[in-house]
């Protein structure tokens, strides 16, 4: 048995070893053509919000790179180094691209970088990364909201805590468009400089309303913390008054 064991392994072998011939159908010649490593795409591709009009860029050079070309498009990746907008093209591994809005904008950016080496050969894959940061100047404006609601949520119901987060929520709104300068309205426009005053205007009107009160409520013989009855005095109140009522029935019916 160990026999025809023995002489299947030689025929597997011989099999092996015996070149075999492949007849192409025509005439016509067959070229293989190998690529090798050409160039490294860049890596660590990042992208840092400065303001709604400033993006810094930066990223490491693939291997063997020389150059790295770096473009943008709004709505969906760039396809190739010839489509969206040039954003960056040298030896360098960082950038900021200033040209963009934002707050004006409905699609979001996304950039994608490739490599060049030294005799100006490209790497075609690249890399890319979306720009998904959320502007500023909606955030600014979400706050103006807030604010506005507690401003007359303040005036509506006159109550302390109300007016004091009404008037804390404009100053912010005032401190961080003055500071920030990071809203659609650019602080170099003069009408713009007026419009700042506006949050501390609003912020100091709600504490004005709410001295106000408070001077007419102690003037009354109240204090801002009286200026409702409680439940048990109303209470009191009512029982009081049917004392007196079933008293002044009781009196009247003995006559």
């Amino acid at each position: 048995m160990w026999k025809l064991w023995l002489v299947a392994l030689f025929v597997a072998l011989g099999l092996l070893v015996v070149p075999i011939r492949i007849e192409a159908a025509t005439s016509a010649d067959i070229t293989i053509t190998a690529t090798g490593f050409i160039v490294g795409a860049p890596g660590g591709l990042t992208l840092t919000y400065v303001s709604d009009y400033e993006l810094g860029i930066s990223w490491t050079k693939g291997e063997n790179a020389e150059n790295t070309i770096i473009r943008v498009k709004y709505g969906s990746y760039p396809e190739d180094r010839n489509d969206g907008y040039l954003v960056y093209y040298g030896n360098e591994t960082s950038t900021t691209d200033t040209n963009i809005n934002l707050a004006g904008i409905s699609e979001m950016p996304y950039y994608r970088a490739w490599s060049q080496r030294s005799d100006g050969v490209w790497e075609e894959t690249g890399i890319w990364k979306e720009a998904n940061f959320m502007s500023q100047s909606f955030l600014f404006l979400t706050l103006v909201i807030l604010g506005l609601g507690l401003f007359l949520a303040a005036f509506r119901w006159k109550d302390m805590l109300l007016s004091y987060s009404a008037a804390l929520t404009w100053m912010a709104i005032g401190f961080w468009w003055i500071l920030g300068d990071i809203t659609v309205l650019q602080l170099e426009d003069p009408w713009v400089k007026i419009l700042v005053f506006i949050p501390f205007i609003l912020a100091f009107t709600v504490l004005l309303r709410l001295m106000n009160v408070e001077i007419q409520m102690e003037a009354k013989g109240r204090k801002w913390t009286e200026w409702g009855e409680s439940p048990g005095r109303k209470s009191s109140n009512y029982l009081d008054r049917y004392w007196e009522y079933k008293k002044e029935l009781r009196r009247r019916l003995r006559r």
